[in-house]
């Protein structure tokens, strides 16, 4: 080994030192660095939380206060609800008591209402019983059918106003009497006047038995105005002349009845008298409607014609067949009893509250 060797092998010996120092170098930097790193983080840490909480701070505070802000705000609005639900509440006090009190009116003035219109149908009712009760007059006491009959409907026409359907019973009630009543057969009595005033006028015309007709002397029909032949002598004319005389004089009859005697003279006008007495009696009675009044002065008329006129003369026997048409007339007929729908409606009446 020379001597330059020894100096070259020495300076390799110290080399792992070195690395170690140097390693530890470095090492030592990277904590120096690692916990200023370190240290720099926390510091950062530390600042950002101090800020964090600062704005923590801040944003509590607000938050406080816009709490406050909003609790205030919350107390106005319940001040403002209360306000409302007491105003509420008394506004349904004044609409509860404004509908009892409409409630009240509404009732009172049903009330009024049914009162009025009871009262309305009330008096209607009782002016149909007043007219039901004409009609059982006219029929019980004048056996008048044609007014009663009105009567009734009138008082049907009244009960058909009120649309009521209880009165239905005594609605049909007068109906089937007024139907009754209209099936009553009815004499013409104007008619009939007619009749026996146009017999009056010629009763004066009918020839009496006292009244005996002259008979036309028969011969030609070409005669002259003294019933002489026309070209007929002086001689024929005087003894036709003759015979005119005689035959005014004297009439010879023949007939195969039994003489009845003549009137007198002085007995003709009271016998027209009393046979238009007679007749004048029979239209009195027409016009009353007394069927047997009315009878017996026909009755009585035809007696005196068949005792006093002339029986075969065809004016007699037209008026005897008048006077037979006309006894056969009913100027009172029986009448049925329209008395139930008067006791009906009267029930009903007492049955209504008043």
């Amino acid at each position: 080994m020379t001597e330059y060797e020894a100096p070259m092998r020495a300076p390799r010996r110290r080399w792992p030192a070195r690395l170690a120092l140097s390693l530890l170098v470095l090492i030592v930097l990277g904590a120096l660095v690692l916990g200023g790193f370190r240290g720099w983080q926390l510091w950062r840490e530390h600042a950002d939380t101090e800020e964090i909480i600062a704005a923590q701070d801040t944003l509590l505070r607000r938050l406080s206060h816009q709490v406050g802000d909003q609790q205030a705000d919350l107390e106005q609005q319940r001040e403002r609800t209360a306000d409302l639900t007491e105003s509420q509440h008394q506004i349904a006090d004044a609409l509860a008591a404004e509908q009892a009190r409409s409630s009240d009116f509404e009732h009172s003035l049903a009330q009024l209402g049914a009162a009025v219109q009871g009262g309305r149908s009330r008096a209607q009712l009782i002016a149909v019983e007043q007219l039901l009760l004409i009609a059982n007059d006219r029929v019980q006491l004048e056996h008048d059918s044609a007014t009663a009959a009105t009567a009734m409907q009138l008082a049907q026409d009244r009960l058909a106003t009120l649309a009521e359907p209880k009165l239905f019973e005594i609605r049909k009630a007068i109906a089937d009497e007024r139907t009754a009543l209209l099936a009553v057969p009815h004499a013409d009595r104007a008619a009939t006047a007619l009749v026996l005033s146009a017999l009056i006028d010629r009763a004066g015309n009918l020839p009496l038995r006292a009244r005996p007709p002259v008979s036309a002397v028969g011969g030609n029909s070409l005669t002259a105005e003294d019933g002489a032949p026309i070209g007929a002598g002086f001689w024929t004319r005087g003894w036709i002349s003759v015979k005119q005389v005689l035959g005014a004089l004297f009439v010879v009859r023949r007939t195969d009845q039994p003489v009845q005697p003549l009137l007198p003279a002085d007995q003709e006008v009271l016998v027209i008298d009393l046979f238009d007495l007679k007749l004048e009696s029979a239209r009195i009675s027409l016009l009353r409607g007394q069927t047997l009044a009315f009878r017996s002065a026909l009755e009585s008329a035809q007696k005196l014609l068949d005792d006093n006129y002339r029986v075969e003369d065809p004016s007699v026997i037209a008026a005897r067949d008048q006077l037979d048409a006309m006894k056969k007339l009913e100027l009172d007929p029986p009448l049925p009893d329209i008395s139930r729908s008067l006791g009906l409606l009267r029930a009903y009446l007492d049955a209504m509250p008043r």
